[in-house]
C-alpha cells in the first residue's frame, strides 16, 4: 500500500514539473477533436442530471437531514 501511494506521489510530482517547463508542441488541434470534446461535455451535463434526477428524493432527503435540528 505505502509503494502504491510513493508511485501516485512521484506521478503527480512528474506531472506537475511537466506543466511547469513546457517544451514547444509543434502539433494543433483539429476540428473533430473539438466537436469530440464539446460531445464528452454534453454527455456529462445529461448523465449528471440523469443521476440528480434520479436519485433526486434520496438527496433532497440527505441535505435536509444534514440541516434539521433534531439531526436525524
Amino acid at each position: 500500500m505505502i509503494f502504491f501511494e510513493n508511485a501516485v506521489k512521484m506521478a503527480l510530482l512528474v506531472f506537475l514539473v511537466a506543466l511547469c517547463f513546457p517544451q514547444y508542441a509543434f502539433a494543433y488541434i483539429d476540428p473533430g477533436t473539438g466537436s469530440y470534446v464539446f460531445q464528452i461535455v454534453i454527455a456529462a451535463f445529461v448523465a449528471a442530471s440523469f443521476l440528480i434526477k434520479t436519485y433526486w428524493h434520496k438527496i433532497k432527503s440527505f441535505v435536509v437531514g444534514l440541516f434539521s435540528k433534531n439531526g436525524r
